[in-house]
């Protein structure tokens, strides 16, 4: 049965949950509609040193190589191949992969900002509702950003907070303001202090509506972050499974990176989105002040936690802002690991355990589709009284 309790003993009331292993991917489905995929004549390859093999097996076959992109934190290098004329992706994974065993070769999938529907209803509850003081936490960790690059004219972050930037699919500016928000929702005022924020801009401008990118752009900044020492980043990002993104994520969760993800917004019906349902990353839902589940919110068995993303209310240039989706939830998981000093030496299962067994149960006893473990809190060391 649902808990309905005042705010005030959400902080009072943490129900230890158990947390199962997430689920196990199926086969990777790569008949997409032509909206899911890049480019249809593209194939991503990840192979381990030497690669000259590699593309003189593609090339005999009638591949062109187009890049390389060399991902050293990764173990790997990313190649991209012009698929002949004649052969369908499928046909192209099987024959580069029978060429050459040990690659992973895949479709060149699109993953799109998980941005809700704003309602105009909200108010400052978000951080009352997890225990999150006026004042902010302080960060003890770096956090990485995976998303729309935040502006840099952007000056409604904390004062102390330091943003590094690098794009990864263009360096045009962001075609939208997601990042900002997300970034804002990180290390704006009365949120995390003190904070180093490394800004991954992965988002194609001129692509779509300005909010989606690839693979390579992932893989390209997830290698980046890891060679800038973070091992906590914050994806709003959903799509298709990838068997790219399964090796080259899962690689960079064996190596100790905690990925925080957005569960995604296309309905309680849909199947699970990724990289949040990656058994290895964080899946994060989104609730309201009343508890209640986020409409678009995927649903499912490898939903970890649940977090406010329900009109969430900012405050930018003195005007307010309304954001609402599983996007919008994130920071908040996000940065209560940032802010706690006992899940910094933590692998993501580890993470995982931890924040579930404070979390507030919010849904059918235990661990559930909806809400995960239940609702996040803020770390005890920085808890509102």
């Amino acid at each position: 049965m649902r808990i309905r309790r005042p705010i005030w003993t959400v902080l009072l009331l943490l129900a230890a949950c158990t947390v199962p292993g997430g689920p196990q991917p199926g086969l990777e489905n790569v008949r997409q509609a032509a909206s899911d995929i890049v480019d249809p004549r593209e194939l991503i390859v990840l192979s381990a040193q030497p690669v000259a093999p590699v593309i003189a097996e593609a090339e005999a076959r009638g591949y062109v190589t187009t890049a390389q992109h060399p991902l050293p934190e990764l173990d790997d290098v990313l190649l991209v191949f012009r698929i002949p004329e004649g052969r369908t992706i499928p046909e192209a994974i099987e024959e580069i992969e029978e060429a050459s065993p040990g690659v992973t070769a895949g479709a060149h999938h699109v993953y799109r900002l998980q941005i809700g529907d704003a309602g105009d209803s909200g108010r400052f509850y978000a951080n009352a509702l997890i225990g999150w003081p006026a004042s902010g936490c302080r960060a003890v960790r770096s956090i990485g950003m995976i998303d729309a690059g935040v502006g840099a004219e952007h000056g409604g972050l904390a004062a102390d907070t330091i943003v590094e930037r690098r794009f990864f699919a263009g360096d045009a500016a962001p075609a939208n303001d997601h990042g900002t928000v997300m970034a804002d929702l990180l290390v704006g005022p009365g949120r995390l202090s003190a904070a180093r924020l490394y800004s991954a801009n992965v988002v194609d401008p001129t692509r779509g509506d300005g909010d989606a990118t690839g693979v390579v752009a992932i893989l390209r900044a997830v290698d980046w972050l890891r060679g800038q020492g973070v091992d906590l980043v914050n994806i709003s990002l959903a799509g298709p499974r990838n068997k790219l993104l399964d090796r080259g994520l899962g690689r960079a969760a064996e190596d100790g990176l905690v990925l925080v993800a957005a569960a995604g917004n296309d309905g309680p019906t849909a199947p699970p989105r990724y990289p949040a349902a990656f058994p290895f990353v964080l899946a994060v839902t989104a609730v309201d002040r009343e508890l209640e589940v986020f409409p678009g919110a995927v649903r499912g068995a490898h939903i970890d936690l649940a977090a406010p993303g329900v009109d969430i209310l900012r405050e930018e240039a003195g005007r307010l802002q309304v954001s609402s989706g599983t996007s919008a939830a994130t920071p908040f998981v996000t940065a209560a690991i940032a802010a706690d000093p006992t899940l910094r030496a933590l692998d993501a299962d580890a993470v995982r355990r931890q924040l579930a067994a404070e979390a507030l149960d919010i849904g059918a006893t235990g661990k559930d589709p909806v809400f995960g473990a239940g609702l996040v809190v803020a770390p005890l060391g920085c808890r509102a009284p």
